[in-house]
């Protein structure tokens, strides 16, 4: 099995080329998982839409507001993300996420399942924006 890419440790020390290929790997799932830490409970993992433009500088999920991967996050910011293919290609992303609840940063991320959650559309409260910075990858891309 030739590996287009194989990478451990810290995005700062990715090539050009290595981040193009995550970046590609990435764009081209519809969803991703995201592991949360809760208080209570430990490890928490949830599926999440991936949003377009999604880059290796900052990765943006919508969710609803009042969910309980929200209320981790903000208890305890660091967070991992997980992105599989068939082929078993995978890339682990480890970092930070803060929640955005900004009018702007929603219509800019908006997408017309969200509709569901906030009927208001951007403007409403049942939506926000989870915005990832990830530091360190593990990418096996087949």
């Amino acid at each position: 099995m030739d590996l287009k890419l194989f990478h451990l440790g810290e995005i700062s020390e990715m090539s050009a080329d290595q981040v193009k290929c995550a970046e590609e790997f990435i764009r081209s799932l519809v969803f991703g998982t995201i592991a949360t830490n809760n208080p209570e409970t430990g490890a928490r993992l949830s599926a999440l839409n991936n949003l377009t433009g999604q880059t290796l500088e900052s990765l943006h999920f919508g969710t609803d507001a009042t969910s309980q991967k929200v209320k981790n996050i903000q208890a305890n910011p660091h967070i991992e993300v997980m992105y599989t293919n068939a082929n078993g290609g995978q890339i682990m992303l480890s970092g930070r996420a803060e929640i955005l609840t900004d009018t702007e940063t929603k219509k800019a991320s908006w997408q017309e399942w969200m509709n569901e959650y906030s009927p208001e559309g951007p403007t409403g409260t049942g939506i926000c924006i989870i915005r990832f910075r990830p530091e360190a990858i593990r990418a096996m891309i087949c």
